[in-house]
């Protein structure tokens, strides 16, 4: 992408759109639910998509609110009595520092007997006594920007990992049979598809299991995210919405706002530095934290999220460990989706969990009647056996072996006798072919399996001349050398 991610200190102008059109390049929600259009392939299910899609739209939305300064003004405004430290002086400590607030008892969990605006002038806002009470320091809303990108990240890493694994051979395999049937394709490209869709069954294990991986790593990755947040709000996030819904319905009091006690909107911070007689001085600002109204939203809707996501993950394993177990869970599943399928054809191939994942992805994409015709012709090939074995034939080795042996035939250069000759006393000789080059010269004799016959044939016929020459020159001799013929030694 070629535009960057603002910064919490960057232009205030035009940051809510910028943060709109990268979260709009990086997660797009009509992917979430198959929209079923014709162009549209998923090789994944739900709990990827809500997982790597929703959650990511979720961090990377409060994030973009997170930093929008424009909007919510500085990061901590503090107010001070003192005239010679200057007011960016206190909010740059009390920003590196940590403001924090005074809670009577061991803290957020305390019964509070004080009544606002009577004992303190707001929750967690009061003077400090180091034998009853606490400080509470806050020091999370330094990160709570870096903690959701990084958590936006490891959300998408399964993902990104499958994407990688899978390097779009399925999704390019179902485009091309969602596009045209295999009957409609010419000999060659539908031999040469269903002998893909063969190889990404047969190695339909290793996508399983990798995708299986997947899915345990997002259901232990969840419990991870929830148990970090936990930590990170010092301890508060467990039972963050479970408080909330009990303050709405019950109290009216905003004081045991349990929101204001994780994110407070107003703290203390308290400065010490050396006086001009050597003595140690104490100076206590009052501090705002405007961006506090926006984190607590944020928290609220991710601890939701963060149960319905576990209620949706931990039943989802339990159904893919049943259906790693029981074939027949398999086969029904199929079934479903390809119910006009030979029931003997579905129940021999659903019998692997590799081959049945894939024809999943397969049956879930097409048309059952194209994924009826597609299965049948899988086992009319015998690419499997009847009890779902696969026999790893190749359908295209063997079309080319026999269109080369059809094609030798109808040519005539594979006759069962090409060459004929004749002996001595005029009787026909037949040679078989035996060789490829006997094929390409099938009228020259030498080159033929009866080079012997031949080669005796013209010895004969040598020897012969040499007798007639012999005779001849004889004569001639006798005859004072004078002869008619006129022949040279051959």
């Amino acid at each position: 992408m070629s535009s960057k991610w603002p910064s919490a200190n960057g232009p205030k102008l035009g940051s809510a759109l910028e943060y709109v059109k990268q979260i709009k390049q990086l997660t797009k929600l009509g992917s979430v639910f198959p929209s079923g259009s014709w162009e549209s392939v998923n090789v994944d299910n739900i709990i990827f998509r809500l997982h790597s899609i929703v959650t990511v739209f979720i961090l990377m939305t409060g994030t973009m609110f997170s930093s929008m300064k424009s909007y919510f003004g500085e990061n901590i405004e503090c107010l001070s009595n003192k005239n010679d430290l200057s007011k960016e002086l206190i909010q740059l400590y009390c920003w590196m520092e940590g403001s924090f607030s005074v809670y009577t008892g061991n803290g957020y969990d305390a019964p509070s007997n004080s009544m606002t605006g009577y004992h303190n002038a707001y929750p967690g806002v009061k003077p400090y006594n180091p034998n009853a009470d606490k400080k509470i320091y806050h020091r999370y809303y330094q990160w709570v920007y870096f903690i959701l990108i990084i958590q936006s990240i490891m959300f998408y890493v399964p993902r990104y990992l499958w994407k990688a694994k899978e390097a779009k051979r399925l999704r390019e395999l179902i485009s091309e049979l969602k596009k045209n049937h295999i009957s409609e394709m010419s000999e060659h490209n539908s031999s040469k598809l269903i002998q893909d869709v063969a190889d990404s069954l047969l190695i339909g294990g290793d996508y399983f299991f990798f995708f299986v991986f997947c899915e345990v790593y997002y259901f232990f990755h969840l419990v991870a995210q929830i148990w970090f947040t936990n930590i990170f709000l010092q301890g508060q996030f467990l039972n963050l919405g479970v408080n909330w819904l009990r303050y709405n319905y019950q109290d009216d009091d905003y004081s045991g706002d349990p929101l204001i006690k994780v994110f407070p909107r107003l703290t203390k911070c308290s400065f010490h530095r050396f006086g001009f007689s050597g003595s140690i001085e104490t100076h206590d600002s009052l501090c705002f934290l405007p961006l506090n109204i926006v984190n607590e939203k944020i928290y609220v809707v991710l601890w939701f999220w963060y149960i319905f996501l576990f209620l949706i993950t931990a039943p989802y394993l339990v159904y893919r460990v049943l259906i790693i177990s029981f074939s027949v869970l398999r086969f029904y599943k199929l079934r479903h989706l390809a119910p006009n399928c030979d029931k003997k054809h579905l129940k021999a191939l659903t019998k692997q969990p590799g081959i049945w994942f894939v024809l999943e992805f397969l049956a879930d994409n097409m048309k059952t009647s194209h994924f009826r015709d597609l299965i049948n012709r899988i086992m009319e090939e015998k690419f499997f056996d009847k009890s779902g074995k696969p026999t790893y034939i190749s359908l295209l080795s063997k079309n080319e072996d026999s269109d080369k042996h059809g094609s030798k035939h109808n040519n005539g250069t594979l006759s069962k006798y090409s060459l004929k000759e004749k002996d001595k006393k005029g009787s026909i000789i037949k040679s078989k072919k035996k060789s490829f080059g006997d094929s390409m010269l099938p009228s020259a004799p030498f080159l033929s399996s009866s080079s012997k016959s031949y080669k005796d044939d013209k010895s004969d016929k040598f020897n012969l001349g040499r007798d007639d020459w012999s005779s001849n020159r004889d004569n001639d001799w006798k005859s004072g050398g004078e002869s008619n013929n006129n022949e040279d030694w051959p």
